[in-house]
């Protein structure tokens, strides 16, 4: 859903068209952020019930939950049964994100647990469980009348319960999301790039038979041009600047630490320090294996 702060869409579409490939999936090394989510999650999970007055928590699932009809998969962290609504509570941590007086707890419902550093929020980040995770999870176990996101935050450590009802326009982008991913993957066609490392990622590989494109054949391939050579000029003109500028300032303050200035009505403290670097042991290098990528850069020469 492109609400993630560590890939793009088409960083996990290339995950997936290697892995048609036959190359095994990449596994993250588990950090102590990651540990000890693992080591609460039951912790948050019991609490979370017992604020919200459950029955019949379980915590251990030995599958995942398919859907019925799409290629998508959850899998879950606990699942409980309530009895009864819940307006938001924020004194017992209860919030109600969709915006409605009351959420309906009757009956079956899903708990999702999230431990994290980042400060206490009045709805979850959207890749903090809400709404695309827990949504996708009621897809996928259709008997559940409600969720529930429970954020165990740790500066300042607070738990909050996000509670959830079915949300029919959520789920229904979710199901484009899962069609148009799956058929991207099928014909290797990817996202818009959202920056040249993501460009790099998506078009990893050169054909080596490829004509050379005409850019004066396309009008925005040509403005973008224009632009990006306009601006790379004004960068190197800034760059310039900045050291001349700067070399100026460091000959007029000689031996002094600091100095103040004004520009227009702002006056600005200029700090020219002196810096203490430990000592360090000498490191070698490990060796590594050659490898071939997709540059992250255009390389721009003037030919006239």
């Amino acid at each position: 859903m492109n609400a993630s702060p560590w890939a793009t869409r088409n960083d996990l579409l290339a995950e997936f068209i290697a892995i048609d490939g036959g190359k095994e999936p990449d596994r993250l090394a588990q950090n102590d952020a990651m540990l000890f989510g693992d080591l609460t999650e039951n912790i948050i999970l019991t609490e979370a019930a017992k604020r919200l007055g459950c029955e019949d928590l379980q915590l251990d699932f030995d599958h995942a939950f398919q859907h019925a009809t799409l290629p998508l998969a959850a899998s879950l962290d606990a699942t409980a049964v309530g009895s009864r609504r819940w307006a938001a509570d924020p004194a017992i941590g209860i919030y109600t994100p969709q915006g409605s007086d009351m959420v309906d707890l009757t009956g079956l419902g899903i708990i999702e647990a999230k431990f994290t550093s980042a400060p206490p929020e009045t709805r979850p980040a959207p890749h903090r469980g809400a709404p695309w995770q827990l949504q996708g999870q009621m897809m996928c176990r259709p008997d559940a009348n409600w969720g529930a996101v429970a954020v165990l935050y740790t500066s300042p450590i607070e738990l909050r319960i996000f509670l959830y009802a079915a949300d029919d326009a959520i789920q229904g982008r979710i199901v484009q999301a899962v069609q148009d991913f799956e058929d991207r993957r099928k014909n290797i066609d990817w996202y818009p790039a959202l920056s040249p490392e993501d460009a790099a990622t998506a078009y990893s590989r050169v054909d080596d038979g490829a004509h050379e494109i005409d850019l004066t054949e396309d009008v925005d391939a040509t403005v973008m041009l224009e632009q990006l050579v306009h601006a790379k000029k004004q960068k190197a003109m800034a760059e310039e600047d900045i050291s001349e500028m700067t070399t100026g300032l460091m000959e007029i303050m000689g031996s002094h630490e600091r100095a103040v200035g004004m520009v227009g009505n702002t006056r600005f403290h200029i700090k020219w320090p002196m810096r203490t670097y430990k000592a360090q042991p000498e490191k070698v290098t490990p060796a590594k294996a050659e490898r071939t990528i997709r540059s992250k850069t255009l390389t721009i020469k003037d030919m006239d």
